[in-house]
């Protein structure tokens, strides 16, 4: 393999990389499978009137219809663990990766 890789899709592909090249270049892509397990999933569609929650793992998405005198629709979204994010579906977990990033 010539140079460090464009896409890494296996623990393969993270290990290789971890055993092959120096830190600064693959400390991002282990960094990375740590700050996207969360993501935003849909709570509920608010009603007229509801204002919702906007915090650091709450927001309320507008939607607009584009039908001139149409009501907006809002919907609640909040920021969860994603059971199927990257880091779970390469066989990782959590702890490993910040024990790799930490003392490698």
């Amino acid at each position: 393999m010539k140079g460090y890789p464009k896409f890494l899709s296996t623990k393969a592909d993270y290990e290789y990389v971890r055993q092959n090249f120096p830190r600064e270049m693959w400390e991002r892509d282990f960094q990375n499978l740590l700050d996207t397990q969360k993501d935003w999933f849909f709570v509920k569609e608010l009603q007229q009137g509801e204002i919702g929650i906007n915090d650091d793992t709450h927001k309320v998405i507008i939607f607009e219809q584009g039908n001139v005198g149409e009501t907006p629709h809002n919907y609640q979204y909040e920021l969860r663990y994603n059971p199927q994010c990257k880091l779970v579906m390469l066989g990782y977990t959590a702890d490993e990766v910040r024990a790799i990033l930490q003392y490698a």
